[in-house]
């Protein structure tokens, strides 16, 4: 089923590359990225004002940290942003990570870990790219193989684990059984193949369902826990990139979209923050807690 939704622009910049939106409850405000520009973004609901925090590197991933900072997954490590001061300091790296990649999307698991994929940064998108996970003071190597690593997600009930490639020649999410207390991957099997565009960022509502940005297929898809379509939202932009549930009841459905290799004026609206409202709820992300003590953490192969 197709359909278009009722939609606000929340922040009308025209982003480079808009990815990583994600709601604060505690704070009642929505963090996005400019990859291309090397910014993090804050929107506060209420005031309807836009914070830019600028950055020594292009950010992707973003998380929540229990203290208010937000951590940022970018080039081949995990980065600690002072919301207060716009500090950046870096906590963790992937020092064996094979050369010409880097990090990309990312997501919190309810135990703590902050599971972050990387890419390949070559034209030719070689499978160099990884999924690992930051786990206190160790890094986890859990998937390898990946040329354009995106779509992580997780189920309400923790039990299984999305994960997909946008590389044209891919285009394929995978889910995997899900274990949160050791935090093991298994049993990988294709979840769906899209019949238009490709599938970039994902998020996952409170009923299971898992919705995705059909990069350069211009809409969000819903599937269902089976992998099946049941919707698929227009937009006015061909090249959404992620979408993440927020607002009061966590129902609003904000999306980030890019501009980079796109004529603005045959589309005005893309590069900025989209806003929509839906039937259902998604459900509050974790804090990061596994983060390194002192001593850089490593990696376990």
């Amino acid at each position: 089923m197709s359909a278009r939704a009722d939609i606000r622009v929340i922040c009308d910049i025209r982003h480079m590359v808009g990815e990583s939106p994600l709601w604060d409850t505690r704070a009642g405000c929505l963090w996005w990225v400019d990859a291309a520009g090397r910014e993090v973004r804050r929107y506060e609901a209420k005031s309807g004002a836009v914070t830019t925090f600028a950055m020594p590197f292009p950010p992707s991933a973003l998380a929540l940290a229990q203290d208010g900072a937000v951590i940022v997954a970018a080039g081949d490590g995990w980065h600690r942003l002072d919301t207060e001061t716009g500090e950046v300091s870096t906590i963790a790296r992937i020092e064996s990570a094979p050369e010409g990649t880097r990090m990309n999307d990312g997501v919190v698991d309810a135990a703590g870990r902050f599971w972050t994929g990387t890419m390949s940064t070559s034209s030719a998108r070689d499978p160099v790219g990884g999924l690992y996970c930051l786990d206190g003071d160790r890094i986890l190597s859990a998937v390898s193989g990946l040329r354009v690593q995106n779509g992580t997600a997780i189920s309400p009930d923790g039990r299984t684990f999305y994960l997909a490639d946008s590389h044209a020649d891919v285009a394929t999410i995978w889910a995997f059984d899900f274990d949160t207390a050791s935090g093991t991957l298994s049993n990988r099997r294709v979840f769906h193949r899209p019949s238009r565009g490709r599938p970039d960022g994902a998020a996952v509502d409170a009923e299971g369902c898992y919705w995705f940005a059909a990069i350069d297929g211009g809409c969000i898809v819903r599937l269902d826990p089976d992998g099946k379509e049941m919707q698929a939202v227009e937009l006015p932009v061909s090249r959404p990139t992620k979408p993440a549930f927020g607002g009061d009841g966590l129902s609003t459905l904000f999306i980030t979209t890019m501009s980079l290799g796109l004529d603005v004026a045959a589309e005005p609206l893309a590069g900025t923050v989209l806003a929509i409202e839906t039937e259902v709820r998604g459900f509050e992300q974790p804090h990061v807690t596994r983060i390194p003590a002192g001593s850089p953490a490593r990696l376990d192969a």
